[in-house]
């Protein structure tokens, strides 16, 4: 190869290399930017993130997409030059949106990677229609969206979480606590330490495999709030965990739904004849065993403050039977006629739960 052919080579592979290197580079001056605690009425608050090109070549924003209507990113499209920089304006909107927040804004470029993520983030000082819109529940400084958690059907053995959220509308730091004497139910709040506009998540797991009764389990826990910078008396609110505990009888194969015991009562409503003002009245009603296996009596319940129940045994064989007691105290329901009713919880696959009636007409 001549001088000359091999100049030119040398020249074209040089212009290669240069022509594959050449690109754009985002560099950033911050992707994240805490606006800190303000209050709803402020309106909205905007910052800009800074990006500059130290790449070679021109570096074009092709969009931004932003994570929440509340969120909007103004962007020029025009080319950065190498060595020039330009600005993002990421605006957040607080109206009726109390609590803290932490929003997304992606950034799409001409550069590899192509995409960056830049977050705002803050604590919202609703004001009190804000608060008692999307927190309800008010305890002193502390605002729930509920305080109670109604986890529904449980099968026995299955763990089931359920969550509040608590928002901090005072002025101090609140410490959280929780005062939880079950077994069956494990607590957390996140964070613990709430600052003025933020949010603690409160979750609640149950454990259906340590619960003491079967059915309804209405469980009462304390949510304290004690002020971190302050002497103030610590403000308490009464959560109650809602659940109804069954049998899972999904495993039981034909042969043991065959050999299955079988509740039997003898009515689906009680009359009582016999109420009378500041005297308890009582009846009693029997059940049978008409299948093969044991019958085991889970519980028997009543919500009714008015009705107490009892048995006489819990385990009945094939063909016995056991006798439910009834106490009714016509000083605990209101007005003259009593309409309630109380429920037999079994291991009858076919009829786990059996609702009988109770009716009557104080004298």
């Amino acid at each position: 190869m001549t001088l000359t052919l091999r100049f030119i080579a040398s020249f074209l592979i040089a212009m290669t290399v240069c022509t594959a290197t050449a690109q754009s580079v985002a560099s950033w001056q911050e992707t994240t930017h805490d606006f800190g605690t303000f209050n709803e009425s402020d309106g909205d608050k905007s910052c800009w993130f800074v990006i500059t090109n130290t790449g070679d070549k021109p570096l074009v924003i092709t969009r931004v997409q932003s994570s929440c209507g509340c969120t909007v990113a103004e962007y020029n499209t025009s080319p950065i030059a190498p060595g020039k920089s330009d600005s993002i304006r990421t605006t957040y909107s607080p109206t009726g949106r109390p609590g803290s927040f932490e929003k997304t804004v992606w950034v799409f470029t001409n550069t590899t990677p192509n995409k960056t993520r830049l977050i705002v983030k803050g604590k919202v000082m609703g004001s009190p229609e804000s608060v008692n819109r999307y927190f309800p529940v008010p305890a002193g400084d502390l605002h729930f969206t509920s305080l109670t958690m109604a986890a529904g059907e449980v099968k026995k053995g299955i763990l089931r979480n359920n969550l509040i959220t608590a928002y901090n509308a005072s002025r101090d730091t609140l410490v959280l606590s929780i005062d939880n004497n079950t077994s069956h139910i494990d607590t957390r709040a996140i964070p613990d330490t709430v600052p003025p506009g933020g949010t603690s998540t409160i979750t609640f797991y149950f454990n259906s495999l340590n619960t003491p009764v079967w059915g309804i389990n209405d469980d009462h826990l304390t949510i304290s709030a004690r002020p971190l910078h302050s002497n103030e008396t610590c403000a308490t609110a009464d959560a109650n965990v809602v659940t109804n505990v069954v049998e899972d009888f999904s495993h039981l194969n034909d042969e043991e739904r065959a050999n299955a015991p079988i509740c039997s009562v003898m009515t689906d409503k009680i009359v009582v004849d016999n109420l009378v003002a500041g005297s308890i009245a009582e009846c009693k009603l029997s059940l049978i065993n008409t299948g093969r296996n044991n019958l085991i009596v889970r519980r028997v319940m009543s919500t009714d403050k008015a009705i107490k129940t009892t048995i006489d045994k819990t385990l009945v064989k094939n063909g016995e039977k056991a006798t439910i007691s009834l106490k009714i105290n016509p000083n605990k329901f209101n007005g003259n006629v009593l309409n309630s009713q109380f429920t037999i919880i079994t291991n009858d696959p076919a009829n786990p739960r059996i609702t009988v009636r109770v009716v009557g007409e104080k004298k």
